[in-house]
């Protein structure tokens, strides 16, 4: 309800009398003009009205209460007793009148496009040897459990490592001196037969779109393959290991055991950290990847982005696996960072697989939307996406 402030406004409170006789329409006009006006001079009467009139049974419910509670007080008592009913009404009144406006608010908002700002976020530096980046505050990431408890898109809908070279373009780190260019002729080479390789003991054949000079991508920064699978080489960039938890099992050689009471040998579980490059973590991960163990994958891309969280390797083969076990907005967080990093080497995969995570949470405009840039920005996946936007 819009209303100025009156600076005249009555501290008169409403009768209980006065609110029943008005909503059952029991005054006469001159009388329910005098009352209007008194709601009008003061907003606490007036919310309160509007609170019982959003809840046409609530003064009827009032009066059996009242008429219970009075039965047993004796009359001067209970004459006293309704300054504080009319208090409690009061604030009942307000309470119904807020929860009305703001439930009707909040159902005109889809939480799922509020958006936010990034760059408002708690902003973190930091130096690693040669190279400084600026990182936002981390994504919440599922726990060990919520890993294991979730349920993966059916294996047809996967993007299993085998998927992901077949469909992947040529990303390189290029320039014009003789020996890159004859290093860009292997490399074509070996990922078109390892596409054709692939085409060979699928049961669902397919068409191989082969690589050629003219649409291999030129990415900003070194890569390297790990397990066959690209990465970004960050050998010269990241000084630090990665510390890793492990264990062992220990106990005494077989002759020289002591037994237990029932006669069992008695061994003990011996936990320590290890330490491990970065290179050498990432090719175990990856090679988890390549075997489709994307929830042990995971873990490990977590691990990564616990010790170096701007790292795109980890973002990129995060959100692959967050696809898989069908966690889509998870997906879509880790692809928005690939998507704003400062290396491109992933920007046109992390765009076309986002699209497809948008399209199994059945978003489907948004869908379009990204196919839409990514048909008309003619690179790799430009044919895919015009295919995609016919059938949807």
């Amino acid at each position: 309800m819009s209303r100025k402030k009156n600076i005249f406004e009555s501290s008169t409170p409403l009768t209980k009398e006065e609110m029943d006789a008005y909503l059952k329409g029991d005054m006469s006009q001159a009388e329910k003009y005098q009352l209007e006006q008194k709601i009008a001079s003061n907003d606490f009467n007036s919310d309160a009205m509007e609170g019982f009139e959003s809840t046409p049974g609530s003064m009827e419910g009032f009066k059996q209460l009242e008429d219970q509670f009075h039965g047993n007080l004796p009359r001067k008592v209970a004459s006293k007793f309704w300054r504080f009913e009319f208090s409690f009404i009061l604030i009942i009144g307000v309470a119904i009148g807020l929860y009305f406006i703001g439930y009707h608010f909040l159902d005109q908002i889809d939480l799922d496009e509020i958006k936010f700002d990034e760059s408002k976020l708690t902003m973190q530096t930091i130096t690693d040897s040669s190279s400084t980046y600026i990182t936002i505050q981390p994504i919440k990431e599922l726990n060990d459990k919520e890993i294991e408890d979730a349920t993966p898109l059916e294996e047809s809908k996967q993007l299993t490592s085998d998927r992901i070279i077949f469909n992947a373009p040529l990303i390189m780190a290029i320039d014009s001196s003789l020996n890159e260019i004859d290093n860009i002729d292997s490399a074509i080479l070996l990922i078109n037969e390892e596409k054709q390789i692939i085409n060979a003991k699928s049961s669902d054949k397919k068409e191989v779109t082969e690589v050629t000079i003219t649409n291999v991508i030129s990415s900003n920064v070194g890569t390297l393959f790990l397990s066959r699978l690209l990465v970004v080489d960050y050998t010269n960039i990241y000084t630090k290991e990665i510390t890793v938890p492990n264990f062992e099992l220990t106990g005494t050689t077989a002759d020289k055991e002591n037994k237990s009471d029932n006669g069992a040998s008695e061994l003990a579980v011996n936990s320590y950290t290890q330490k491990i490059t970065y290179v050498d973590f990432l090719e175990e991960t990856q090679a988890k990847f390549r075997r489709n163990k994307f929830k042990d994958a995971l873990k490990d891309y977590r691990t990564i982005l616990n010790h170096y969280s701007n790292d795109v390797n980890a973002h990129f083969y995060m959100a692959l696996c967050y696809f898989n076990i069908n966690k889509q907005k998870k997906a879509i967080q880790h692809f928005d960072r690939v998507l704003n990093h400062d290396f491109n080497t992933f920007y046109e995969e992390a765009k076309w697989y986002k699209a497809m995570s948008l399209h199994e949470l059945g978003k489907i405009s948004k869908c379009i939307t990204i196919l839409n840039e990514i048909a008309t920005e003619n690179g790799f996946y430009a044919k895919k996406a015009s295919e995609m936007l016919n059938n949807i």
